[in-house]
Order: structure tokens, then C-alpha cells, then sequence
């Protein structure tokens, strides 16, 4: 089961025998859900990486403040748990974590072999402690695209890491003025750090063969990048670190989602490129994709992923505009990100068929 306001899933019962997707499958991938959409936390993801993306415009630091309203953006989706506590304090170490492993990725990324190494090891932390608790899970997989984006952006600026801490505390300021306003929206991700730490040290509900199946797919993404023409390892690489995910192994469904709304986001931000050219246009548009991903998720996890891509996709070409970087062209980036996709299928294929018969016993 899903929590609509996050990017991260709830604990599989230990030894399910995963299911195959049924034949009606692909009508699901354009299925409304019904219910209520988070109206209030949209509209704390919009403040929050409004202001960051509209201040770096204006200050002529749009490489901060892209980094920061992306910072605030996934510590949003760490909102994780049950009292103000526990969710700030989810919030706060997913915030910590990204700028430690965007720190360490863009201190070893230019290294032959040692950016792999870090990514690696991130990737690998992620996926066995992933099964632990949503909070854990969200708080390892965000430090590892950090450490990956990190090592691929190669932003050396100081102020990335201040705008990144910037970004993390705008977004837990934001959260707690609007649950002043609001309330604390109900959640039953109930937070015992000391039980999902001793969960997440046993690598409880994922075990080795999703955290090696995963630490492996990256891997490929990374060493294998100029045999499959990835023009940049990191898309791929990130993409995989998304796209795979451990609720893969009871539905193909949800990694079909992930997929198509990933690559249809993609193709969406390249459009919206096209026809709103100008930089504040961009910076707006990436604002309200941002807000809609939490709408997006509430209503179909194709929507939530195309929304969270199209964020990255123009948040990142801001950040490329105001930098020395050269520009990435669509179709190799969608190509890239395809090869990311097919390997994250390929990794969910591969660890179903590794625990099915455990599963079996």
C-alpha cells in the first residue's frame, strides 16, 4: 500500500509471494484514484520551491536556489510519521543526508573510479535498509540521488551545501507553519527510531538480494555507460535509484507507472522548454509541477513521477543556464533516462526471480 504523499511505500510482509499483474493492468495505468487531494501539503511544496527558485532569479544564484528548492522539495516528501516530532525529525535527517552524500559526491566525482565507489555504497545502503520504515527508506534513497546528482553536477560553489541546509530548514519552517494553520494531517507510519534502526541494520523486508540486485543496477548505469551510449551516467544512474523500487517485487504494475511517468516527463519538460523559454517562466513551471507531484500521487503514480520529473528536468536546465555546463539535448537525456528505466526493470525482474523461491518455502 501507498502513501499518496510520498515517494515511498510502506513495509512488504516478510516471505510474500510476490503476484503477477494482472491482465487488466495496463487500463491501470491510466486509472483515476479517488479521494481527497493534499490541497495543504501542494501548497507548502509550492512555497517551498517557489521561494528558493524566485530568490536565485533574482540574486543572479540560480544554482543555489535550484539546489535548495530541490532540497525542500524531498525533504517534503519525508513528512513521514505520526506527531510533530517524529516528522520533523524525518524531515530534518532527509535533509542532512542529502547534503552529506551531494558533499561527498561532488568531492569524489571527478575521481576515476571513487565517484563510482560512493555511489555504489549509497545505493547499497538504500536498498538494504529499505524495507525498514518509510522514513528510513525515504531518508537513505534521498542521500543516495544526492550523492549520484552530486557526482554527476559536479557544482563545486560552496554555497550549494548552505543553500541546500537553506532549502531543507525553508521546508520544515513551511510544513510547521502550515500545520499551524491546518493541523497535522493524519498519518499511520508511526516512528520508533530505535526499532527502525535495529530493522534497518537487519535489512528487515528487503534482504540482500534487492540491496545487491540494486547496488548492481546502479553499477551497471555507472560502468557500463559508454557500452549502452548513456551520455551522462548520472541521469541513467538517478533513474534507477527511482525507478526500482522494492513494492516492484509485489506488482509489476507500480514499476510500469514509475517508467512511463518518468519518460512522459521527460518529453513534457522539453515541450514546456519549447513554448516558455524565459527563465522565470521555467522557474514558475517547475514550482507548480512541483505542487502537483503530491496531486499526482494522490491520483496515479504515473502522474506523481511525470510531475517530480518535469520538476528535475527544468530545475536542472536552470541550474545548467547558470553555469559553465553545456546544455543537454533532449534526445540523448531521453535516451539516458530510457536506459535507466529498462535497467531498473531489469534489476525488479531479476531480484522476483532470485526471491521467489524463499518466498515459496
Amino acid at each position: 500500500m501507498t502513501d499518496c504523499n510520498t515517494l515511498h511505500f510502506r513495509p512488504i510482509p516478510p516471505r510474500t509471494l510476490p503476484r503477477v499483474a494482472d491482465a487488466g493492468w495496463s487500463r491501470d495505468l491510466f486509472k483515476i484514484a479517488p479521494g481527497p487531494l493534499p490541497v495543504a501539503v501542494a501548497a507548502r511544496v509550492a512555497v517551498a520551491t517557489g521561494i528558493p527558485l524566485l530568490w536565485g532569479l533574482a540574486a543572479g544564484q540560480t544554482i543555489a536556489g535550484v539546489i535548495a528548492a530541490a532540497c525542500a522539495l524531498l525533504v517534503t516528501m519525508a513528512d513521514i510519521g505520526t506527531t510533530r516530532a517524529s516528522r520533523a525529525g524525518s524531515m530534518a535527517a532527509a535533509a542532512l543526508a542529502m547534503i552529506l552524500g551531494g558533499t561527498i559526491g561532488a568531492k569524489f566525482g571527478g575521481t576515476t573510479y571513487a565517484d563510482e565507489a560512493v555511489v555504489l555504497a549509497a545505493a547499497a545502503v538504500a536498498g538494504w535498509v529499505s524495507g525498514s520504515h518509510p522514513s528510513i527508506a525515504a531518508v537513505a534513497r534521498f542521500g543516495a540521488i544526492a550523492t549520484a546528482a552530486g557526482a554527476g553536477l559536479q557544482f563545486s560553489d560552496p554555497i550549494v551545501a548552505a543553500a541546500a541546509l537553506a532549502g531543507g530548514a525553508l521546508a520544515i519552517a513551511v510544513t510547521f507553519v502550515g500545520w499551524w494553520i491546518t493541523g497535522v494531517p493524519a498519518a499511520d507510519n508511526a516512528m520508533d527510531w530505535r526499532a527502525g534502526l535495529r530493522l534497518a541494520l537487519a535489512g528487515a523486508n528487503a534482504g540482500p538480494w534487492f540491496a545487491i540486485c540494486y547496488a548492481v543496477a546502479c553499477a551497471i548505469a555507472l560502468f557500463a555507460a559508454s557500452e549502452l551510449g548513456v551520455a551522462r551516467p548520472y541521469w541513467a544512474t538517478v533513474t534507477v535509484m527511482m525507478v526500482m523500487r522494492r513494492e516492484g517485487l509485489m506488482s509489476l504494475e507500480l514499476v510500469i507507472h514509475y517508467m512511463v511517468g518518468t519518460l512522459a516527463g521527460i518529453l513534457a519538460a522539453a515541450a514546456l522548454q519549447w513554448a516558455f523559454p524565459a527563465p522565470l517562466a521555467l522557474a514558475l513551471l517547475a514550482t507548480a509541477f512541483a505542487a502537483f507531484a503530491r496531486f499526482g500521487l494522490a491520483l496515479n503514480p504515473g502522474l506523481g513521477f511525470a510531475a517530480f520529473t518535469v520538476f528535475f528536468v527544468l530545475a536542472v536546465d536552470l541550474a545548467v543556464a547558470g553555469s559553465s555546463l553545456a546544455a543537454h539535448i533532449l534526445s540523448t537525456r531521453f535516451y539516458d533516462v530510457a536506459v535507466g528505466c529498462a535497467i531498473a526493470l531489469a534489476g525488479t525482474l531479476a531480484v522476483r526471480a532470485l526471491t521467489r523461491p524463499a518466498a515459496a518455502a
